[in-house]
């Protein structure tokens, strides 16, 4: 049975990874910092201490490793705690370098990177540049890689879509919407981009290529929160939240404790992200992502 490694395997997509290896049939091992209270999660997998801050321990974990998955991702994310180490630069760049060097002086046979649309290492976008920086040390390690570039992941699970939740049951008269509502994305269920970084580790299909991953529609910010307003059966008004305004806020947040909001995650949350998936399509068949409207329904109903 091939061994797996999941870099990021306690996250919120790194667990989605881990089962869906695991329900075909893999070995994994998931690399944390903290192995004991990672067991907690219930998740049918070996783990495996490591800190990708500190690239001394990440050795033994790579020993007996066929692939790994790369997808470690800073606690708080998207929003930046530099004083603990918590940035895009240290964890998505140097953290993701750290690891392919370990896999490479371990004698893994593959990487897989789970990157984001719009990665560029030369990018003005912080966030952008580091991933970038990160495919980067993936397509030098000499080693078999493929790179999957999601757009905006949604799931019972996640931070985002859920807080649109959150906020359309909680707000009573209107819904504040951070700027314009206008950013266009193409948001994908995290079970079904878990399906296809399944293909994409246990195969061969996607080895060498870039792979962006994106739901069957593009939709701007202000749709996805009515999508969500008409699943919940709770329609209201959209306020926009002018960005200037919103930014004087996360300032005043930024100087508070627990990565509540930055003026860089402002930005990161209202941009585009459009996933241009016709090269998954062409190599992966059986791709077929759901729209957000029966993805949303779907684990609101629990089923």
């Amino acid at each position: 049975m091939r061994r797996i490694l999941v870099a990021g395997g306690t996250g919120f997509l790194g667990r989605a990874f881990a089962r869906g290896l695991v329900r075909r049939g893999a070995r994994v091992v998931v690399l944390t910092r903290f192995p004991d209270r990672a067991a907690g999660l219930g998740l049918p997998v070996d783990y495996v201490r490591g800190d990708v801050r500190r690239p001394d321990t990440l050795g033994p974990a790579m020993r007996g490793v066929d692939t790994a998955v790369l997808c470690v991702q800073f606690p708080g994310y998207p929003v930046e705690a530099p004083a603990r180490g918590r940035t895009f630069m240290e964890v998505d760049a140097r953290g993701t370098a750290a690891l392919v060097e370990a896999a490479v002086e371990g004698g893994v046979r593959k990487l897989v990177y789970v990157s984001g649309v719009g990665a560029d290492p030369d990018a003005a976008r912080i966030w952008y540049r580091a991933k970038g920086l990160a495919e980067a040390s993936v397509k030098e390690s000499g080693l078999a890689h493929a790179i999957v570039r999601p757009s905006w992941v949604y799931g019972p699970e996640d931070r985002s879509l859920n807080r649109f939740v959150t906020l359309i049951g909680a707000v009573p008269f209107f819904f504040p919407q951070l700027g314009r509502g206008c950013g266009r994305i193409t948001p994908i269920h995290a079970d079904d981009l878990a399906g296809l970084v399944c293909e994409v580790t246990l195969g061969t299909a996607g080895d060498g290529l870039t792979l962006e991953a994106g739901g069957p529609e593009v939709l701007t910010l202000d749709e996805v929160v009515r999508t969500a307003m008409r699943v919940l059966g709770r329609p209201k008004p959209i306020l926009h939240l002018p960005l200037p305004l919103a930014k004087l806020g996360a300032a005043l947040l930024e100087l508070l404790p627990g990565q509540l909001l930055s003026r860089d995650a402002v930005d990161f949350v209202t941009q585009d992200g459009v996933a241009d998936s016709r090269v998954v399509r062409d190599r992966f068949p059986s791709f077929d992502p759901r729209a957000v409207g029966p993805g949303l329904e779907a684990y609101l109903s629990g089923s």
